[in-house]
């Protein structure tokens, strides 16, 4: 199939209206989507989005020290780029506050309705019906979830929880109005926001218990401010912010090659930063043995950090590596009997990964459920879609997550890709087509990415949470990013199946 159909001609197919487009959630995946369906024509479309404002994980993480650990310039819209980001890695409010810039300036609120969290989605054979947990419902011809993979808090089920007589919260749904001055605090997890909340609450704390179940590979962080020389270069030379974005693009592509399975320079440079960077924070050998990891690196996700060692060492911060058996009224019971005393217990255990089915319930006309679907393994096409589910698709979906490079770069592709695909179900006029990606198509896409997924680290037997209880890698991308650009540049219609009825033309959406 050529590539996209261009606004002009396409304007000139559509219905009055329009097909009905419903996409959920409003942080990058669905922002990106609504852009480019404006950009390309189309208008009859709604966001709907569980908060009450725009910006997805940055609006709902709002910990202390909570950053991207991608730069900037890359870690944002290529459409619309900042020339005036305040560091290398901004803060989360600073990206907050460039995504409501761009769907003010886009006029995205116009199109989004707050405040509905989706909670069933059923095929009738002709159109979605969403349904939210306010008990209203919604129609639409096309369904783009934009929820991404990583949206639901992982909340242990420990032991006495109920029983714990301070605040227990997780890191992504912070307690602003509980003071940790002067208090106990324990710590439940040692990955990516708890290396960027541990060095923030521990000046703060009096004591600060770290329980750490497996040690990172923690690499320095290397952030810097950009002075106003740089902001004002980067504005009036935009050709030079853009090239300084490819120079971190193409730098961090470079940087997969530690997630291969070969032992490659990469890796040993990974491996020797590390322990520069351990060796010039950590003065204790047991402490630093404690933190050095025994698994390869990249098997689980490589954190970076400039002042997490720093704050291991301050005397009132202590590392746990003991198993917790179970909560206390006051404090943390570990297997070997000791209690660790605490006023207040931090969750810094991650979120779910790819568990759009714990919130929302998605079944097709055959009454069969993308629960049900997935029984033996999530798998997609293309990372986009499922066979059965028609005019169905996601946006970071399974495997399109990345532990090297901008997850807003695989964004970009697969709308650009979906929009394909709409814009020829929609290319002959009238009511939309139904289009699903064909059974065998996407059996042999998986089968080649997991093929592509052997030779990396990945698959040397590491637990992490990119597998799932199975083995199974269904987050993780088997390539590189360009890799994928080339593959999502445009759709192969063989692929899929496009059945077209005649059906009353649709509506304007409703929100």
């Amino acid at each position: 199939m050529d590539g996209a159909a261009s606004g002009t001609s396409f304007d000139r197919r559509q219905s009055a209206a329009g097909p009905r487009i419903a996409i959920l959630g409003a942080g990058f995946s669905g922002m990106t989507m609504a852009i480019q369906l404006q950009r390309r024509g189309w208008s009859n479309f709604v966001i709907y989005e569980k908060g009450d404002d725009v910006g997805g994980t940055w609006r709902e993480n709002t910990y202390p020290g909570v950053a991207c650990d991608v730069p900037s310039h890359l870690y944002s819209f290529s459409f619309e780029p900042n020339p005036d980001w305040s560091h290398r890695f901004s803060p989360g409010g600073e990206i907050l506050a460039y995504m409501k810039g761009v769907a003010a300036k886009h006029g995205l609120y116009d199109k989004i309705a707050f405040a509905k969290r989706a909670t069933a989605l059923a095929h009738d054979g002709a159109k979605w019906t969403i349904k939210f947990d306010d008990g209203s419902i919604a129609e639409a011809d096309f369904l783009i979830s934009g929820i991404g993979g990583l949206h639901e808090p992982n909340i242990p089920d420990f032991d006495g929880a109920e029983d714990f007589a301070g605040p227990v919260f997780h890191t992504a749904q912070w307690r602003h109005d509980v003071d940790l001055a002067g208090k106990s605090v324990a710590i439940i997890g040692s990955a990516a926001s708890a290396v960027q909340v541990i060095p923030e609450i521990a000046r703060a704390v009096k004591d600060l218990h770290v329980f750490q179940r497996t040690p990172n590979w923690v690499m320095p962080r290397m952030d810097y401010a950009y002075p106003g020389w740089a902001r004002a270069l980067f504005n009036r030379a935009p050709w030079l912010a853009r090239a300084y974005r490819g120079f971190y693009f193409n730098f961090l592509e470079w940087r997969f090659n530690s997630f291969r399975a070969d032992d490659n320079y990469v890796k040993r440079l990974v491996r020797r930063t590390f322990d520069k960077h351990i060796k010039e924070h950590i003065d204790d050998p047991d402490l630093r043995a404690r933190l050095t990891p025994d698994y390869p690196v990249g098997c689980k996700r490589i954190l970076i950090s400039d002042a997490y060692f720093p704050a291991l060492q301050r005397d009132n911060v202590h590392l746990v590596t003991g198993k917790i058996d179970r909560f206390e009224a006051g404090g943390v019971r570990t297997e070997d009997g000791a209690l660790i005393e605490a006023d207040a217990i931090i969750l810094a255990t991650g979120f779910k990964p790819f568990d759009l089915n714990a919130s929302v319930e998605i079944k097709n006309a055959a009454g069969l459920t993308l629960k049900e679907a997935w029984a033996d393994g999530i798998y997609s096409h293309k990372t986009i879609a499922v066979p059965d589910f028609p005019n169905f698709f996601f946006l970071l979906g399974p495997n399109s997550g990345l532990g090297h490079n901008s997850v807003v770069l695989m964004i970009e592709a697969q709308v650009n890709y979906i929009l394909q695909l709409m814009e020829r179900a929609a290319d002959e006029g009238g009511p939309a087509a139904l289009i699903a990606p064909r059974a065998a198509a996407t059996r042999a896409f998986d089968a080649a990415l997991h093929e592509g997924l052997k030779h990396t680290v990945w698959a040397g037997g590491c637990k992490s949470w990119y597998l799932d209880d199975n083995g199974r890698n269904y987050t993780l991308y088997s390539g590189p990013v360009r890799q994928y650009l080339r593959d999502m540049a445009a759709p192969d219609l063989a692929d899929y199946t496009l059945t077209r009825e005649e059906r009353p033309a649709a509506p304007a959406i409703g929100r």
